[in-house]
């Protein structure tokens, strides 16, 4: 329809079936998923649906390098969902194509603290701030401090800002680059969009959703898929048939291409879903039934036990 080659990139992230979330992350794995898909795809296009949580900058920033290295025009086309790191991968694309209702979510980096949880860094930061204003004020207080803050390491709040700056401006280098490129505004509206985006004071919490109208506002370059009827119901149906894939399958991962080639990574042990089997009546088959036609390899990676 669109006359232009399709790879899709896809995990189990809002699946009901258990996985590990360190599984469904993007991550320097994904480079290989990425190149699988691509050898095959010449230059100079190529869109690329994503369905994603995030991840890693560094590896996004990786992938980035890795398809513009080849691709001149791409075009992201976000059917439902992808956050976070995934939503600064979009934001390397030449043009968004997005369901009304499919969301991005804010590029604030999440920090993984000494107690094994995570938590955003900017708050990190105001929770250094705040505890200097009120032991300035009230060093009676350092004893009910002192817990919280020995659970972060002495490196954490350069850590923490130094995220924050790298995500921010990966994004706005990115919208330059690409989907702002040749515009005279260039600057100032990629310098509005990264900020936005990496604005945890305004979210309030990283799961907050990034829409059409918030993108338009911005003056991204955003499509609505409903504008093209017929390209909505592909995409839809294509989403869909991701979605019970992932769903009822040991799969967490996909990484595929319109010219039939894929990579798919699952668990190692099939996850039990529950399915409604259906009972229908055999077809009639012709007395000498033609021989199915061979199928092509799939690539199939299982994770190793650490």
């Amino acid at each position: 329809m669109t006359k232009r080659p399709l790879i899709v990139y896809a995990s189990a992230c809002t699946s009901p079936k258990p996985v590990p979330a360190q599984l469904l992350m993007l991550d320097f794995t994904d480079k290989i998923g990425f190149k699988v898909v691509t050898d095959s795809i010449e230059p100079p296009q190529l869109d690329v649906l994503v369905h994603s949580p995030g991840g890693y900058s560094e590896a996004t920033e990786s992938i980035v390098q890795q398809l513009r290295g080849k691709y001149s025009d791409i075009r992201f086309i976000v059917p439902s969902f992808a956050k976070s790191a995934a939503t600064m991968l979009v934001m390397s694309g030449n043009e968004i194509l997005m369901d009304r209702d499919a969301e991005l979510g804010p590029i604030d980096p999440q920090m993984r603290t000494p107690n094994g949880g995570t938590s955003p860094a900017v708050a990190i930061i105001e929770l250094f701030e705040r505890a200097q204003r009120e032991l300035s004020q009230d060093a009676t207080k350092l004893a009910s401090w002192v817990p919280i803050l020995s659970q972060l390491g002495p490196s954490l709040l350069v850590d923490c800002q130094h995220a924050i700056d790298l995500s921010t401006t990966l994004v706005k280098d990115w919208l330059k680059q690409y989907m702002l490129a040749g515009d005279p505004d260039a600057e100032q509206k990629a310098d509005k969009i990264s900020r936005f985006l990496g604005d945890h004071a305004y979210f309030k919490s990283h799961s907050r959703a990034v829409k059409i109208p918030d993108l338009s506002q911005l003056q991204a370059k955003v499509t609505d898929l409903r504008s093209n009827p017929a390209l909505y119901l592909a995409v839809d149906e294509l989403y869909c048939c991701l979605d019970i894939f992932l769903g009822n399958s040991a799969a967490y991962k996909v990484f595929e291409n319109s010219t039939g080639g894929a990579l798919i990574r699952q668990t190692a042990t099939q996850i039990q879903m529950p399915v409604q089997l259906i009972q229908a009546q055999p077809p009639q088959l012709p007395a000498n039934p033609p021989q199915p036609a061979a199928q092509p390899p799939q690539h199939v990676v299982q994770p190793t036990q650490a």
